[in-house]
């Protein structure tokens, strides 16, 4: 039975994310205070570093939003122009709906999301109504 596992194949300037069978590993070890699994092929580390973690989850079909934010594009529904959010449920949204902000040096990868009911007046309507609400969060 496979039991995939994604880690990381270090080189010497850079890396690539990839999966292995934990059936290949042979032991996990410890170098420099780093966690690894050995098997046939070489050593393998655990994801750690932000830049990996970034990379994997691209890998996913993640988007990266702003400097500290990434969303699952399949489950963006819309991206709110004027207020730089994006928003997991379609138009008309929810008081609570889930939001994701997205900074301007980000916003070419989501500016045409449009999912669902997409009405320019909803999504101001519900700008005007909210808008307080988001500024004291």
């Amino acid at each position: 039975m496979r039991r995939p596992f994604h880690v990381v194949n270090r080189r010497k300037k850079d890396f690539d994310i990839v999966e292995i069978d934990l059936d290949d590993v042979l032991f996990v070890g410890s170098y420099n205070g780093e966690k690894y699994l050995q098997t046939p092929e070489g050593a393998f580390y655990y994801i750690k570093s932000p830049e990996e973690q970034e990379r994997f989850f691209e890998m996913q079909g993640f988007i990266k939003l702003d400097r500290c934010f990434m969303a699952q594009e399949s489950k963006i529904e819309f991206y709110d122009e004027e207020m730089h959010h994006v928003f997991f449920e379609p138009e008309p949204i929810s008081r609570n709906a889930f939001r994701a902000p997205v900074s301007r040096a980000h916003y070419h990868a989501v500016k045409q999301i449009r999912r669902g009911k997409s009405l320019e007046s909803t999504s101001k309507e519900w700008t005007a109504i909210h808008r307080r609400d988001l500024a004291t969060e």
